[in-house]
């Protein structure tokens, strides 16, 4: 999902807002053939809820504010807006429609608190301030009412719906949407999603697509300018290019995660596909320039990911399918010839960690199976059962579409058993165990004085080490005392010793 990062405030965006409608501020009204915009805003309950320490209506209020000090000032061309040519837009008149502002619990709280008219600063300054968040989030019933208003009108209307919220009372929005753009109307639908990150937002998505317009995933104040902002400067009569996007995973529709950036690195739109034919593919509308595509696809092990420029010239449409279909590598980990837990780690071709898992013992899991999308990978094992962080690279594979790699490890270790007695008396000690070659430490315990600890078993490497013992608490003479044992340790083999402390004092 596509994480907005604009250079404007909230208040910067309904500037841009204005300036798009100023116009019709100035005329004293508009004809049925002049487009329009309508508003839709979500006052529900959640509304309240809060980005960054305030209020998300709070945020609402303030920019509106603003932005009516700003139409007092007659200094709106002077401002540093993204788009210099929005001035010259006439949008004609303007509605809002607002819906869970009065009742809680009721499905039919929806208003035009704005009727569809030439703007006024103050009346909207006024209408906005008294809007208190409390009820449900009835968006299929509002867009049916917003789409009421352009009832008799030629001119072509954009409708930009700002929600934080998914349909809370059983319609479908998505359909009513395209039912009204199959019926020829002249109109486009753009969804802004205010603080929903990590919810589906598939119905929303499948609204903006239906009204051939965009999607914006807005995650605070300024997310919600940028989103805004460029959704006003997209127009309704003119025709744009599309960037259509199927994804698809091992023969079947698959959601994908689409990110496009314009110049200077930009991101100016992003989608879901999710898994419906509703909104896979993906169709993004995109004004005529090169744009930048990072594909990435949702939930799947490897690496994911594909890019790729696009040019879009004279309204055209491209469409992309991306195909993230997968392979299977079955790792096998056994040791001394016996299935061995073991944790694997998968590598992608940057280097960067992307699938794991643990094979443990039984047949059902070991050999492991893990599915990764076609590419290169770099795989390595690590016995849970060696003591001293035991691990092995198993080389590089190449994983392709419906394809298969089996890999196979077998470890090779000994066991050392290693008991602390004073004389016929088990003794409480801490046991360190490090390798006689560089000295470092490979295992540590403790073996208190019950038969079941004492003598303490490792598992290691076949190899020479070195083993100090060290009393816990007085329980040898008056002082702590210490022991320094080695030992061979040989594959398949067990061999023990004990630390006697009592020979040690002799």
């Amino acid at each position: 999902m596509h994480r907005w990062t604009p250079r404007r405030s909230v208040v910067g965006l309904w500037l841009a807002l204005v300036l798009v409608f100023a116009p019709a501020q100035i005329a004293l009204g508009q004809d049925a053939d002049s487009p329009s915009l309508i508003l839709i805003l979500d006052a529900s309950g959640s509304m309240w809820g809060q980005i960054e320490g305030k209020n998300k209506i709070v945020i609402a209020r303030e920019a509106l504010g603003a932005l009516v000090d700003d139409l007092a000032s007659k200094d709106l061309a002077s401002k540093d807006l993204a788009s210099k040519d929005l001035a010259s837009k006439d949008l004609g008149d303007v509605a809002l429609v607002a819906y869970g502002h009065r009742r809680k619990g009721d499905c039919d709280d929806i208003e035009t608190v704005i009727p569809l008219g030439p703007l006024d600063p103050e009346s909207l300054k006024t209408v906005v301030e008294g809007l208190q968040p409390k009820g449900k989030t009835p968006i299929t019933a509002s867009v049916e009412q917003a789409l009421a208003l352009t009832e008799g009108r030629s001119g072509g209307s954009t409708l930009i719906l700002l929600s934080d919220g998914l349909e809370t009372c059983g319609g479908d929005p998505c359909k009513v949407i395209r039912l009204a753009k199959e019926s020829g109307k002249s109109l486009v639908l753009h969804v802004v999603g205010f603080d929903i990150a990590g919810e589906d937002t598939s119905q929303l998505q499948c609204m903006a697509q239906a009204g051939g317009g965009l999607f914006y995933n807005a995650e605070d104040a300024a997310g919600l300018s940028a989103a805004l902002e460029a959704a006003v400067a997209l127009p309704v009569d003119v025709p744009v290019g599309r960037l259509a996007v199927l994804g698809v995973a091992d023969g079947e529709l698959h959601d994908v995660s689409i990110h496009v950036s314009g110049p200077e690195g930009k991101q100016v739109a992003g989608a879901r596909t999710y898994t419906s034919s509703e909104t896979n593919p993906s169709s993004i509308p995109l004004a005529d320039g090169s744009y930048e595509v990072k594909i990435l696809g949702m939930g799947l092990e490897g690496d994911p990911e594909q890019s790729f420029s696009i040019e879009i010239v004279d309204g055209n449409t491209v469409e992309k399918t991306v195909d993230f279909s997968t392979g299977e590598v079955s790792i096998g980990v056994t040791r001394n010839g016996e299935l061995s837990d073991a944790v694997f780690k998968v590598y992608g071709s940057s280097g960067k960690e992307v699938a794991s898992g643990r094979t443990y013992v039984s047949p059902a899991s070991n050999p492991a199976k893990v599915r990764l999308t076609a590419g290169t990978y770099d795989i390595e094992v690590e016995s849970v059962e060696i003591k001293g962080d035991v691990n092995r690279k198993l080389g590089t594979v190449e994983v392709t579409a419906k394809g298969s790699v089996e890999l196979k490890h077998d470890f090779k270790s000994g066991t050392l058993k290693v008991g602390a007695v004073n004389g016929t008396e088990r003794v409480d000690a801490v046991v360190r165990v490090s390798r006689a070659e560089d000295g470092k430490s490979v295992g540590q315990a403790r073996t208190y004085t019950g038969a079941k600890t004492n003598p303490k078993t490792f598992e290691l490497e076949p190899g020479r080490y070195r083993i100090h013992l060290k009393t816990v608490g007085k329980t040898v003479g008056k002082e702590k005392k210490q022991l320094e044992l080695e030992a061979e340790v040989r594959a398949g083999e067990t061999v023990g010793l004990d630390g006697d402390f009592a020979a040690e004092s002799q």
